[in-house]
């Protein structure tokens, strides 16, 4: 895309189908994950894909194809948490409290690859790594009585597609932190108000890129007449957040500074512990509430924002930092 287009409702849809790549081959990578006796957050290429906070299995597969930049090796790292109160409040209060990783916990991650995701069929999923934790088999976890355990692999990926993302970006785990947090809350205070002002062409500009990234990557501009459905889509999607009615932003407060990417990927987000209120745990540190006109209860909506700084536009003066939505 040229710099300096003007994306707006208007053109949207026609913006986003000229930036999106159409490929004939369509591998996509899937790992399906069976868990004893934790919660999890996995990252690929060490940015977020998943978190999982329940104690039942996940019925489905995690695509990752969103966090693979271009072929060649993939990193995978499980962050592995213990159940706290999570059996009491779906159990009852007769179910143990957990603070710690015990004896069974295990993980088994198995890394899938769909060879032709336009025509996919279970049939022709190809298991391309098996991983367990330590002890998966005797019920031995080496993790076991720590309040959290991480472990990580890698695996190699063929796929289409190449893209810049954050890899251009500084490391950002080298600036002052309180500086930093300064910069981000910056950020998202701009962002907060272009929800408040219901700015619709500055959000859809602002989200662009990453949108056509992980509509390339994931192969969505293939359906319904070469994309326009899912441009469509997309486009109400975006109006549905922004144009939520009666919106309450929650002050920003009890964060983390924490960084993705090897670093060059910043945001604020709220503890991953099992000690947070668990409606917040591990989301974006900025959040509203909203509700319906037909509804009782007032719902929320968080939205993930992850900043970079290109090399090409750092000054070498952290204080003229200006950071960006990742690409």
């Amino acid at each position: 895309m040229k710099k300096n287009v003007n994306i707006t409702l208007e053109n949207f849809n026609q913006i986003m189908k000229n930036k999106v790549e159409l490929y004939n081959e369509q591998p996509m990578y899937l790992l399906r994950i069976n868990q004893e006796y934790c919660t999890y957050e996995v990252l690929v290429n060490d940015f977020p894909v998943k978190e999982y906070y329940r104690s039942g299995k996940l019925a489905t597969a995690i695509k990752i194809n969103r966090a693979i930049l271009k072929s060649g090796p993939q990193k995978v790292t499980i962050r592995m948490y213990p159940y706290g109160d999570l059996l009491q409040q779906e159990f009852g209060e007769d179910q143990p409290y957990m603070s710690t990783l015990k004896k069974g916990s295990a993980m088994l991650v198995e890394v899938i690859k769909v060879p032709d995701w336009k025509n996919y069929n279970i049939s022709k999923e190809e298991s391309i790594k098996v991983v367990k934790t330590e002890g998966y088999d005797n019920q031995e976890f080496v993790g076991a009585g720590l309040p959290f355990y991480e472990f990580s692999f890698t695996f190699n990926a063929e796929v289409p597609f190449e893209f810049e993302g954050w890899t251009n970006g500084i490391d950002l785990r080298k600036v002052d932190s309180t500086l930093l947090k300064q910069k981000i809350i910056s950020y998202f205070k701009g962002y907060q108000k272009i929800y408040e002002e219901e700015n619709i062409n500055k959000y859809f500009k602002i989200n662009f890129d990453k949108t056509a990234r992980n509509l390339t990557s994931n192969y969505y501009a293939h359906k319904a007449h070469s994309g326009d459905q899912v441009f469509e889509e997309i486009k109400e999607q975006f109006l549905n957040s922004l144009l939520k009615k009666n919106k309450d932003f929650l002050p920003l407060k009890d964060y983390e500074l924490s960084f993705f990417g090897e670093g060059k990927v910043v945001t604020l987000k709220q503890s991953s512990s099992f000690k947070v209120d668990k409606r917040f745990r591990g989301k974006s540190a900025l959040h509203f509430l909203y509700q319906n006109e037909d509804e009782e209860f007032r719902r929320m909506i968080s939205p993930y924002i992850y900043l970079y700084l290109p090399k090409d536009k750092y000054t070498g003066k952290d204080e003229d930092i200006q950071l960006e939505m990742i690409k």
